[in-house]
C-alpha cells in the first residue's frame, strides 16, 4: 500500500512539473504561427514562467484572423471617409474661386457693355466739331486711335468691335473730315466712308487745250494724285461700260492717250491723295454732259463721230489765237478734208501735231529727241490724227462744227499771235514771210 501511495505521489509530481518547451524557429512551420507567436509573445512578457498548455483551438486562430481582416477593413474604410471629406472640401474651395471669377468677370464684361453702348449711342456726349486726318491705307485700330485723340471716340476697343461687326474694316476714306464729337459710330463711319464731309480739298482750272500729259502733272503738284497713276487711268477701258461715247473708239492701239480729248478743261474740287480713278471719273462726266444731244446730232449730220470731232476741235483749239479766229483755222480744215486732195491738202499741217504727246521739241526726253516721230504728225499723214491732240473747250467744239464760209487753205501767225490766211500755197509763202516765220 505505501508502495501504491509512493507511486501516485511521483506520477502526481510528475504531471505538475511537467512543461512545454518547443524552440521558437519551430512555430513558423504551423499554419497559427503568428497567432502563436503572439501569444507566446504576450505571455513572455507578462510571465516569463507561464505554463502553457499543450493543447490549442483552431477556432480561436481563425477568430484572430477574422478579427485582423475587420481591423483592416474598418482602417481602409475609415481612410476613404477622410478622402472624400477632404475632396468635398476642395470642391466647395475651387467652386467658390470660379464663382468668384465667373462673377468678376461679368462685371467686367458688363462695365465693358455700358461704358461701350453709351459710346456707341453718342449718349451724354457734347457737340463739338474737330477735323480728323486719316492717313491711306490706315487700320481700324489707327483710325479708332485718332478719332480717340480727337475726342470722337471713348472706348477704341468697343469701336473696333462694332466696326468688324458691321464691316466697315478696309472701306474707310483717307483724308481730312469735320466730325461732331456727339455723332454715333453709324454716323461717323459712315462720314469716314465719303467725301461729304473732307476739308482738304484742293481746286485746280484746267485750261482749254491742256493735254493729258500736263493735266496729268498738275494734279500731281497740287498733291492730289500721281501722274504715272493718273495716266494709267485715261489710257485704260475702265469707263467704257457708262459711256457709249468711249465705247466707239475702235483704235485705241494707235492713240497715245485713249481719253485725250475727253478730259473736259474746267475748274474742279479734288481731294488730297484722291483715286486717281475718281479723278479721271469727274473729267470724263462733266464732258459727257457738256456734249449735248445737239451737239452730237449736229456733228453726226456732218458725217463727223462724236471722236472726229474732238480730234479736230483739239487741232482749232491748239492752232488759233482767239475765238474768231477758231472759226476761220476750223473753215481751212473743212476745206482741206473736203478737197479732192490736189497739191496733197489733205496732209493738214498743224504744226501742234509734230510732236504729240509732247508741246514742242524741247519737251521731248532728251534720249529720244533728235530722232523722235510723232504718229499723229499731219505734215506725214493724211487726214485727221488717230485722236485729239489736246482736251478742246466749248468754243472750239462749236467753231468745229460751225466753221466760217471761206475759200482758204493755208493759215499762219506771228509771234503776237497775228493771223494770215490764204487760198493758194504762192499766197501761203508770202504770208510766212510776212509773219517773219522765213
Amino acid at each position: 500500500m505505501n508502495d501504491d501511495r509512493d507511486l501516485n505521489d511521483y506520477h502526481h509530481k510528475r504531471v505538475e512539473n511537467f512543461k512545454l518547451n518547443i524552440p521558437d524557429e519551430d512555430w513558423g512551420d504551423t499554419p497559427d504561427a503568428d497567432l502563436y507567436s503572439d501569444l507566446h509573445n504576450a505571455d513572455s512578457a507578462n510571465e516569463s514562467n507561464t505554463v502553457i498548455s499543450s493543447y490549442s483551438d483552431p477556432r480561436e486562430a481563425q477568430r484572430a484572423k477574422l478579427l485582423q481582416d475587420e481591423a483592416e477593413i474598418k482602417a481602409e474604410k475609415a481612410h476613404e471617409i477622410r478622402n472624400k471629406e477632404k475632396g468635398r472640401k476642395n470642391k466647395a474651395f475651387f467652386r467658390f474661386i470660379w464663382i468668384i471669377m465667373v462673377l468678376f468677370a461679368s462685371i467686367l464684361f458688363s462695365q465693358f457693355m455700358i461704358t461701350g453702348i453709351n459710346d456707341m449711342l453718342a449718349i451724354g456726349k457734347e457737340k463739338v466739331t474737330v477735323t480728323v486726318e486719316i492717313p491711306k491705307n490706315a487700320t481700324t485700330e489707327q483710325i479708332s486711335d485718332i478719332l480717340n485723340g480727337a475726342g470722337v471716340v471713348r472706348d477704341v476697343s468697343f469701336f473696333q468691335v462694332y466696326s468688324k461687326l458691321t464691316k466697315a474694316d478696309g472701306h474707310y476714306s483717307n483724308g481730312s473730315y469735320k466730325i461732331d464729337t456727339n455723332m454715333d459710330y453709324e454716323a461717323i463711319i459712315n462720314n469716314l466712308q465719303s467725301n461729304l464731309n473732307r476739308v482738304d480739298t484742293i481746286k485746280i482750272t484746267f485750261k482749254e487745250g491742256v493735254n493729258a500729259l500736263e493735266m496729268a502733272a498738275l494734279l500731281e503738284k497740287n498733291g492730289v494724285c500721281a501722274a504715272k497713276d493718273v495716266l494709267s487711268v485715261i489710257n485704260s477701258n475702265d469707263f467704257d461700260k457708262d459711256y457709249e461715247m468711249l465705247r466707239a473708239i475702235t483704235n485705241q492701239k494707235d492713240r497715245y492717250y485713249k481719253l485725250e480729248g475727253y478730259l473736259f478743261p474746267d475748274t474742279y474740287e479734288f481731294y488730297k491723295d484722291e483715286d486717281p480713278k475718281q479723278v479721271v471719273a469727274k473729267l470724263i462726266s462733266n464732258c459727257n454732259k457738256k456734249l449735248t444731244k445737239q451737239i452730237r446730232s449736229k456733228a453726226a449730220d456732218q458725217n463727223m463721230t462724236v471722236d472726229q470731232m474732238l480730234t479736230l476741235a483739239s487741232m482749232i483749239q491748239a492752232e488759233a489765237a482767239d475765238k474768231e479766229d477758231m472759226y476761220k483755222v476750223s473753215s481751212v480744215f473743212h476745206n482741206r478734208l473736203n478737197s479732192s486732195g490736189t497739191g496733197d491738202l489733205l496732209r493738214l499741217r498743224s504744226d501742234p501735231t509734230t510732236y504729240y504727246p509732247y508741246r514742242t521739241k524741247a519737251s521731248v526726253p532728251s534720249d529720244i529727241r533728235e530722232t523722235y516721230k510723232s504718229k499723229y504728225d499731219t505734215y506725214t499723214i493724211k487726214g485727221l490724227p488717230a485722236g485729239p491732240i489736246c482736251n478742246p473747250g466749248a468754243e472750239a467744239i462749236d467753231a468745229a462744227l460751225n466753221p466760217a464760209s471761206t475759200k482758204y487753205y493755208y493759215f499762219c501767225h506771228d509771234k503776237d499771235g497775228k493771223a494770215y490766211y490764204a487760198a493758194t500755197n504762192a499766197q501761203h509763202e508770202a504770208n510766212l514771210r510776212k509773219a517773219g516765220l522765213k
